[in-house]
């Protein structure tokens, strides 16, 4: 089971490289209805290119919900946004992000980005918090003080 998870993992990291960055902008594209329409029931996903391109991106989309499902049954995909990012799945192979914001941590940059555009999942946390955190995470590393 683990071996071909990461088969899965290897073939996904080489699509991800094929892809770029389309499958991030394509997950998180932010989609505003028109004012006065009323909101979507879940997000809508941009259709892919056609041919080749568009089946590959397809399978490519299916093999990561797929991935994310079975490694989240595994207590190892926990992620602290809505869509879930790929940015843990594809460097680490799991997602412990919402772990680390319920406990005072920041969160991986995917992650980071996508509470900048208010898909945060974790109640009782702003996006401004989780910027902070990363402030203060990041001066304590490198022993800087603000500006000022």
């Amino acid at each position: 089971m683990r071996r071909v998870t990461l088969q899965r993992l290897g073939g996904l990291l080489l699509a991800a490289v094929l892809v770029s960055c389309a499958p991030y902008r394509a997950q998180h594209a932010s989609h505003r209805p028109a004012a006065g329409a009323a909101p979507a029931a879940s997000p809508v996903t941009p259709p892919a290119p056609g041919g080749a391109a568009g089946r590959r991106l397809s399978l490519v989309r299916g093999e990561i919900a797929e991935i994310k499902e079975s490694l989240a049954r595994e207590g190892r995909y926990n992620c602290c946004v809505r869509p879930s990012c790929n940015e843990c799945l594809l460097q680490r192979g799991e997602c412990h992000c919402r772990l680390d914001v319920e406990k005072k941590g920041p969160c991986c940059g995917e992650c980071t980005e996508a509470w900048i555009e208010g898909k945060g999942a974790v109640e009782g946390v702003s996006a401004w918090e989780l910027l902070q955190r990363k402030k203060d995470l990041l001066q304590q590393k490198t022993g800087a003080q603000p500006p000022g």
